[in-house]
């Protein structure tokens, strides 16, 4: 782990290559080393799981975004990411291949989601789990209910809901126009009206659809899109570690064995962490590393400073588990002005 955030990339060679020069042995001998640990049957993955958990959350509600990836040779990664400042950390992983999934994707899905929670609960860590569309299912809610964990998924358009004692309704066929915002209380879903939760809707200016948005939060609707536009904290996420322009090339490692492939990506988010906190001591010290820009804002990520700043920062100070809880961001909630006046629909 400590030689991704050196080398600042998540390409294996590029890290056997670091390690062999840090070691003063062979670039083969090196890559051997990495192969044995990443297959090392007495690492437990969850507990390095448990440890990000624990060292991210420390006083604070977890906002924790949950998506699947593509991924080359037929393999499909399901993460689990944890909201800090406009970006986010993997802190669970599990990766398949493609023809695992079709007939057991919800399976795959469900024991991935109660693994997580049973690691929350082992810590008492508050959470709020956040869903793009893909997870819209009623099981799945109806898990996340039984579960007894907070959540904000988004919903398709399709799905019929029950508001009250009146007759059901497709959300697509409510008449929310953009500026406008909408909430429906405590509905019933689906036509066998299998799962009670809480549906609210917003028209954003400019944005071609509604997001209809389920959650068991009691919170005010404008803080509930604050949440759930969090969400998209974990697309960020993936260009910061997959992408090989902007990224820190983790595409170009060419594992074929999933397990072996989620247990570097949860080093990768170690890595993460640390430059992340490293980028937001330097820019707190000294705003301008960042080059800020009137017109675009900052043209450098904390991650990107964080990389620049590691070895100098590292010489100075010790990077121990209270300076990254001292300078890890908290999630940078949006709240929208245009949701304070908007009009309700009836």
């Amino acid at each position: 782990m400590a030689a991704i955030a050196e080398v600042a990339q998540a390409a294996s060679l590029a890290v056997a290559g670091h390690l062999a020069a840090q070691l003063g042995i062979q670039l083969g001998s090196a890559l051997n080393r990495l192969y044995r640990l990443l297959r090392n049957p007495r690492i437990d993955d969850q507990v390095l799981t448990a440890q990000l958990l624990r060292l991210l959350g420390a006083r604070r509600r977890l906002l924790i975004a949950i998506d699947w990836t593509e991924w080359h040779h037929d393999l499909r990664m399901l993460l689990a990411s944890v909201v800090v400042g406009c970006r986010a950390i993997p802190v669970q992983t599990a990766v398949f291949h493609k023809t695992q999934i079709p007939r057991s994707q919800n399976i795959w899905e469900n024991n991935f989601l109660r693994l997580l929670v049973h690691t929350l609960r082992q810590l008492g860590q508050g959470a709020v789990v956040l869903c793009d569309r893909g997870f819209h299912r009623v099981s799945w809610l109806k898990l996340l209910l039984d579960l007894k964990q907070p959540f904000v998924v988004r919903l398709v358009a399709d799905i019929m809901v029950y508001p009250g004692t009146h007759g059901g309704r497709l959300l697509r066929r409510w008449p929310l126009r953009p500026g406008q915002a909408v909430d429906l209380g405590w509905v019933l879903l689906r036509q066998d009206q299998a799962v009670r939760v809480r549906v609210v809707g917003v028209g954003a200016p400019g944005q071609k659809e509604p997001w209809w948005l389920a959650t068991d939060l009691t919170e005010p609707l404008a803080e509930i899109v604050a949440l759930y536009d969090r969400r998209m904290t974990i697309e960020e996420q993936l260009r910061d570690t997959k992408g090989c322009r902007f990224g820190v090339k983790l595409e170009w490692t060419q594992f074929r064995t999933p397990p072996y492939l989620a247990r570097f990506t949860l080093w990768v988010g170690v890595a993460l962490v640390l430059w992340t906190a490293v980028g937001q001591a330097m820019a707190e010290k000294r705003p301008s590393v960042r080059l800020p820009c009137k017109r675009k804002g900052p043209r450098l990520s904390l991650l990107r400073v964080g990389i620049y700043s590691l070895r100098k920062v590292a010489r100075l100070i010790r990077l121990s588990a209270r300076f990254i809880q001292r300078h890890l961001p908290q999630p940078k909630l949006r709240l929208f002005a245009w949701l304070q006046t908007a009009e309700a629909t009836p």
